[in-house]
């Protein structure tokens, strides 16, 4: 994620609604949404982070297993990240390449940014603590949410950890930008019907 504790030139706290939109679904609020995050880039110093939305976006629609979202705040698209099913397992043949121990359960966001100009508002954080509807849509049996974020990228790390996220204490040694924390945040099944008055 790049999102920094605050914006620059001290910009207010968000208050508007944040709500998470689905980018893999026709309809016309979906392809303007798809066309607006289309242009969000990360600020020069989160380059190495996370590519441009341009890059990830066409990515994620040929990749099985993932599903890429807007990040609305008061109906405008401020954000863009995807939520991925196919999380690597913990026998990976390269060490330190492994996130989980159980991919079965989990489901991992990736690619997540927020466009420079909202940064610094809590939107970041607002969307992470949204995310549990989408992530139990996408992937029904998972349990976590899980996530990498680099160890040289302390503002996205903090930003994660006030939305939800903890830290596993396991490090992801396999990313080209450097040694990664893996974060995960608990997923609880989603509330069955209710039960019938006694």
């Amino acid at each position: 994620m790049t999102v920094p504790r605050t914006a620059p030139g001290g910009a207010a706290p968000h208050r508007a609604p944040v709500e998470l939109l689905r980018l893999d679904r026709p309809g016309p609020r979906t392809e303007r949404a798809r066309a607006r995050v289309g242009g969000l880039r990360p600020a020069p110093g989160q380059r190495r982070f996370v590519a441009p939305v341009a890059a990830t976006l066409p990515k994620a629609d040929a990749a099985a297993g993932q599903v890429p979202f807007a990040v609305l705040s008061g109906g405008e698209e401020v954000g863009f990240g995807i939520l991925d099913t196919s999380v690597p397992s913990g026998t990976g043949v390269v060490p330190g390449t492994a996130i989980t121990d159980a991919p079965e359960r989990a489901v991992l966001l990736r690619s997540f940014l927020i466009a420079l100009e909202r940064q610094g508002q809590g939107i970041g954080r607002a969307a992470c603590a949204r995310l549990d509807p989408l992530a139990r849509e996408v992937a029904p049996a998972a349990r976590e949410i899980l996530l990498t974020v680099n160890t040289a990228n302390p503002a996205a790390r903090r930003a994660y950890l006030a939305g939800g996220f903890a830290d596993t204490g396991r490090l992801y040694l396999g990313g080209t930008a450097g040694p990664q924390h893996v974060l995960a945040k608990p997923l609880p099944p989603a509330p069955g019907p209710a039960s019938p008055a006694r």
